[in-house]
């Protein structure tokens, strides 16, 4: 499998996640309490991530990533879809502009400003 594929993949995630959402009935834009409602959700993928990672296959870590994104994704629909592109664009860009003249990474693992 290519890098073109896992983009699709990515593409087609966004798409499951939106109609999960639109068959439960959940494409409404939520409040902030309703989004602090979804933090328990994401934690628990996050949780089962870290037990793949430390006892389990790299088949069911790379499952519990997906969850983790399928979960992520979810927020970002709950949110105002003009705010949610603003937010992707704001750090899709921050990202795409960090080099290693402006970053490095640190012993955990981290890509942090480079202090001046």
């Amino acid at each position: 499998m290519g890098t073109q594929e896992l983009k699709a993949k990515v593409g087609e995630l966004f798409q499951s996640v939106y109609n999960f959402h639109d068959r439960f009935d959940l494409l409404d834009t939520y409040s902030r309490e309703r989004l602090l409602d979804r933090i328990p959700i994401q934690s628990e993928e996050v949780d089962e991530l870290k037990v793949a990672l430390e006892s389990e296959s790299m088949h069911n870590v790379a499952n519990e990533a997906v969850d983790v994104l399928y979960v992520a994704l979810g927020t970002i629909i709950s949110i105002d879809d003009e705010l949610a592109v603003s937010a992707l664009n704001e750090v899709i860009e921050k990202n795409n502009n960090k080099t290693d003249k402006t970053h490095y990474l640190n012993p955990e693992g981290k890509v942090v400003k480079i202090p001046n």
